[in-house]
């Protein structure tokens, strides 16, 4: 015959077993949660530095095809997907090289993560040749 204390000890040993798997879950799924989290800000990291990048080659798209080129209006928005890009241009004349310069900042944002470019441009008035001299990170601010 089985004794009832066996039962208890079966009991007690189920329960402490049930209860290590269960906080063995728990524990990896805030690891998962987190390392997927990890991956996914920099997914999106990397989307906002692709808008900021393509709203820096489309301003200097426009820039080619008109050397007096002057965004109106001043900044404008350029949409990526679902992404974005606000893109700002300013020109100076640069008189002894006979040449415009121009700085051209790009804020590329990606759901709620964003990536700022400052590139600077020389257009030759009298070739028309344009030349990327400067692309820089900025902060965000």
């Amino acid at each position: 015959m089985i004794s009832p204390k066996n039962g208890q000890i079966a009991l007690s040993f189920v329960l402490l077993v049930s209860g290590i798997i269960v906080e063995i879950v728990i524990a990896g799924s805030f690891v998962t949660y987190f390392l997927s989290n990890t991956g996914l800000g920099e997914r999106l990291q990397s989307r906002a530095t692709t808008a900021a990048y393509s709203g820096i080659w489309d301003a200097m798209v426009k820039i080619s095809k008109n050397r007096d080129f002057s965004a109106s209006p001043n900044p404008y928005s350029l949409v990526i997907g679902n992404d974005s890009a606000v893109v700002g241009v300013s020109r100076t004349t640069d008189n002894p090289s006979n040449s415009y310069v121009y700085t051209v900042s790009s804020l590329g944002v990606a759901a709620g993560r964003e990536k700022n470019l400052v590139a600077t441009a020389l257009v030759n008035l009298a070739t028309g040749q344009v030349q990327l001299k400067s692309l820089a990170d900025q902060p965000v601010q």
